[in-house]
């Protein structure tokens, strides 16, 4: 499991420069041999031509794919010696060479690796020059030079070199070859295959672990400090970084990454030199590699494993950068551009110029904060957990009310400020109304659902809607209070919060069944639930950004819809909404935002949309997700499987005939939300259009009939462009001999000759009976009769033929329309039906069902046992499923471990008996005859046929259930 680290500790050195922001907006990550890491030392880091990302460890080089770590080791194919890899070398013609542990020197290409004689030697580091030399550094051997031919020249102390371990090479574009040495930096002056050793004056006699080229110059990382090389000279690059111990480096953009030693890593800017160690999520001190990929990740090789720090949507703020506390309850976007962030500790208030706390401790104990809301005159009314709500105005509390003041309760979840100055107040006991008159108090006896009131709105016209632990209501200006019906809406009941949306004559409120659109013209309501496509229940707060978009929180994350699918769902022209959802790899520290008071989201002055978390404040600029999603992440195809077995990629793949199940993995090579890349699939051949995967890196297909295929992948972010340049891979499967043109071409050849003999025999025979005839009449009536008897035979052998012919094609068609181990419909066949019986039923305006079936768990048993014992739990299944459907209904196998069930003139509550009898039935399924210890259980996701459904609609929405039933711990049916 990968290791999420959410904070940064920024310590600042002389210059004392408070920007901490710059760097804690970073999201950090640590990935370690828990995660698939061969070891935890990262010597190099680099990105090849195709995208991946590889690792240099002592335990061998480590392909990732932004999900899963492939470990290349010593022999076939890399051709390395050992397994360990102290340094990866990106060459002039883009390809990765690899070096380290006995000297081992490989490249990678495009198609293969090419390998040459070990040095016998640790290589330390390698560059090449302009000519196709290889400079290789090493620890002991002082340095080699390499010809493209693999002719090999070394230079030592005996050729002028003043150490023979060389750390560090870099060659620059004037064609000078710069060593790192154990005693110095070194200048190789060339002319012809003389080189001539030059000291470089200046550097003390210490070893030169780091060099790259900078500002027409050089920095030089050595054990005490970072030097510069300029116009000639040497000079200390900052009296900040003397006598560190620098041991790689990395700049770009104004900036110099520094990794050390011993003392974590370091960011120089003009803004001031940064610090990270290992106080502050560092997964070790000790720094071997630096590097930044095509989507601007900085990625830090530590001795405890990989580090990386990159941009996210979300950023979060807690306690370690100055909140009052980490448990969020409210947040408040304040006139003056200020957010107030309320806590289970306390209020502080977020600036351009920082974070401050406001000290209220005088008024309320704990200091806890339920809910805050801005006054007219710019006050800040706060809403406490125990000590009733206070007015916060000129740095003091100006005014408090609570229990003793005449409130039902001093836990003040909702606060609503009337235009006249009169106060709402929303407590766990009931509704108070606080004027200069006095408190008026509102219980269950005045309409209330319930006294727990969490969420008031005080619209321009003056209807005070309140939101409850029952339902809401709405209090008229009369004094009038109503009902909302919000039970018939998938029996919604606790009402959260509420969000105006005056351009579209809207108020959102968010309950525990979805959200719910309440036309404030008309009263009528719509709800945004499980039905249109979310992918749970309970949300808090709804949000609408500058651009109208809908975000929404929720205890597994923040959700953002679309204006435009959101005015097309409420207009009735679509069945669902789209969504992203955005958690702790987006940024956030905790997925679990916070509801039940207000506001538990906002929408800052700047754009940016807040949430209250379980672990900080979380906010996104909705502006920015354009920037994540303008990559393109480059995809690649990485496996393909025949029938379960694993089977080498080709650029073209003959397939035998049988191949009933194709599997092809695939992988977008993007690193910054590599679980939100999309893919589309197309297997040319088969597909007559895009397919969507989802985040699904895994196509499947099974029983594909023979014929050549071109299998096509595209890869994006959410709401990117797709690849420009798909990965693809052609197969061809192989055809039994009945399915191929010759044999039936056979077959009608030998049936015309058949006829032709018989014929040609038949005339032969009534000439020689005609013959006979003229001489003996008697004998010629006699033999005639038996020519008529031969001839009927002959007639009927050849029916028997014509009607064996018939019954085998009808045999072959019907082994291309079923599945060959269950013996069920194949897909094919499951699509003809479905088709049919969709038609029928809009037809005829009748019932249908259709219900999707997983075998749970199934891949265990594949890999506990095998896949003879998974085929033989398939055909068990299949058996039981089929015995307790009707004769009218359609069973197939949809694919792999998945049964797909067609139930005509079927109603939705009798589908879901069918469908309960059949997963009970599974798990009394006795297999200890297969293999001991096999528990058998299925999810099932059921849903009903309308008359507007398209098919991908109707199997998305019954995938959609499955999906469900599986998220609620399988075993179980989910109607949908």
């Amino acid at each position: 499991m990968r290791t999420v680290l959410f904070s940064l500790t920024v310590l600042f050195s002389i210059t004392g420069y408070a920007a901490s922001s710059q760097l804690s907006d970073y999201f950090k990550e640590v990935w370690t041999t828990r995660d698939g890491l061969p070891h935890n030392t990262i010597n190099a880091i680099a990105q090849s031509e195709d995208g991946y990302l590889w690792i240099g460890t002592w335990e061998g080089a480590a392909r990732f794919n932004g999900r899963a770590f492939t470990v290349f080791g010593r022999g076939e194919p890399s051709g390395m010696p050992d397994v360990g890899i102290r340094t990866i070398y990106r060459n002039h013609q883009q390809h990765l060479i690899f070096a380290g542990a006995r000297g081992g020197l490989s490249e990678r290409r495009q198609d293969d690796w090419q390998s040459w004689p070990p040095f016998k030697v640790l290589i330390n580091a390698v560059a090449d020059d302009t000519q196709g030399n290889l400079w290789v550094a090493t620890e002991g051997q002082g340095a080699y030079r390499q010809t493209p031919e693999g002719e090999r020249i070394q230079l030592t102390i005996q050729q002028g070199l003043p150490s023979n371990v060389v750390s560090s090479v870099l060659t620059t574009e004037d064609g000078i070859v710069w060593l790192g040495t154990g005693r110095g930096l070194v200048r190789l002056n060339r002319e012809d295959d003389n080189f001539q050793p030059e000291l470089v004056a200046g550097l003390p006699a210490v070893p030169v672990l780091a060099l790259i080229a900078y500002d027409n110059g050089l920095l030089i990382g050595t054990e005490r400090g970072l030097y510069q090389y300029q116009a000639g000279k040497i000079s200390v690059f900052s009296p900040q970084l003397m006598n560190l111990p620098v041991s790689v480096l990395l700049a770009f953009d104004e900036q110099i990454w520094i990794g050390t030693t011993d003392r974590g890593l370091l960011r120089y800017t003009d803004a001031g030199l940064e610090s990270l160690t290992m106080a502050a999520g560092l997964p070790n001190n000790r720094i071997l590699s630096i590097f930044r990929d095509r989507e601007n990740s900085i990625w830090v090789g530590t001795n405890g494993g990989l580090f990386r720090l990159r941009d996210a949507p979300f950023v979060t703020l807690t306690a370690e950068q100055g909140l009052a506390g980490d448990y969020i309850r409210s947040v408040l976007s304040h006139s003056d551009g200020s957010i107030w962030v309320g806590s289970s500790q306390g209020v502080s208030r977020v600036t351009t110029a920082g974070i401050e706390t406001i000290d209220f401790s005088a008024n309320s104990d704990g200091q806890s904060v339920l809910s805050m809301v801005e006054g007219p005159e710019g006050s800040v009314w706060i809403g406490t957990y125990s000590d009733g709500v206070l007015q916060w105005q000129g740095n003091t509390v100006v005014q408090q009310f609570n229990r003793r003041s005449g409130l039902l309760a001093n836990e003040v979840r909702a606060i609503a400020v009337a235009p006249d100055g009169g106060l709402w107040v929303g407590t766990g006991h009931g509704l108070n109304y606080v004027d200069s008159s006095g408190v008026t108090s509102y219980t269950t006896e005045d309409g209330l659902p319930t006294p727990f009131v969490m969420g008031l709105y005080l619209h321009d016209d003056g209807r005070l809607f309140i939101g409850t632990g029952g339902g809401v209501v709405i209090r008229r200006p009369d004094g009038h209070i109503t009902p909302v019906d919000i039970s018939n809406l998938d029996d919604a009941e606790y009402a959260f919060g509420f969000a105006p949306d005056p351009d579209a004559g809207l108020l959102w409120m968010s309950t525990d069944r979805g959200l719910v659109a309440y036309e404030l013209a008309s009263g009528r309501l719509t709800m945004l639930g499980r039905d249109a496509g979310l992918p749970f229940d309970k949300v808090f707060q709804a949000v609408i950004d500058r651009d109208r978009h809908l975000w929404l929180s929720s205890n597994r994350g923040i959700l953002r819809f679309r204006r435009e699918q959101i005015n097309e769902y409420l207009a009735g022209q679509r069945q669902s909404v789209d969504y992203e959802l955005f958690g702790e790899s987006d940024g956030m520290q905790s997925a679990q935002a916070n509801g039940g008071s207000m506001q538990a989201a906002t929408l800052a002055q700047d754009g940016t949309v807040w949430f209250a978390t379980s672990k900080g404040a979380s906010r996104v600029n909705p502006a920015d997700l354009t920037r994540f999603s303008a990559n393109t992440p480059p995809v690649v195809i990485e496996g393909f499987k025949v029938n379960g077995s694993v089977t080498p990629l080709q650029s073209e793949k003959d397939i035998a005939a049988g191949a009933d199940r194709i599997e092809i993995q695939f992988a977008g090579l993007g690193f910054v939300m590599p679980e939100r890349i999309q893919y589309r699939t197309q297997l040319q051949g088969f597909d007559n259009s895009w397919v969507e995967r989802g985040s699904n890196t895994i196509a499947e297909y099974t029983n594909l009939p023979p014929g050549d295929y071109q299998f096509l992948v595209s890869a994006s972010y959410p709401g990117g462009a797709w690849s420009e340049k798909n990965a693809s891979f052609r197969f061809t499967i192989a055809p039994y001999f009945w399915q191929q043109t010759g044999f039936w071409f056979a077959v009608l050849l030998g049936a015309i000759a058949i006829v032709i003999v018989a014929h040609r025999w038949r005339m032969k025979s009534l000439r020689q009976r005609a013959e006979e005839l003229s001489s003996q009449v008697a004998e010629q009536t006699y033999t005639l009769k038996r020519q008529a008897d031969n001839l009927r035979k002959v007639d009927e052998e050849r029916s028997a033929l014509l009607l064996e012919l018939k019954r085998q094609a009808a045999e072959f068609e019907q082994q291309a329309r079923s599945d060959k181990l269950t013996g069920l419909a194949n897909r094919r066949a499951f699509d003809e039906a479905l088709h049919s019986e969709c038609a029928r039923a809009r037809r005829r305006e009748q019932p249908l069902c259709l219900a999707l079936l997983d075998i749970d768990h199934f891949k265990q048993i594949n890999d506990t046992y095998n896949h003879s014992i998974g085929d033989q739990v398939l055909m068990q299944v299949a058996q039981e499923i089929s015995r307790f459907c009707r004769d009218e209904d359609l069973v197939a196998r949809w694919g792999g471990e998945e049964f797909a069930l067609l139930l005509p003139n079927c109603e939705r509550e009798a589908a879901r008996v069918i469908c309960e009898r059949i997963r009970q039935a599974i798990t009394e399924i006795d297999s200890t005859a297969i293999a001991p210890s096999i528990a058998l259980s299925i999810s099932i996701g059921v849903t009903t046929y309308q008359s507007a459904d398209t098919f991908d609609l109707l199997i998305s929405r019954a995938d959609s259930a499955l999906y469900t039933a599986k998220e609620k711990g399988r075993n179980c049916t989910q109607l949908i």
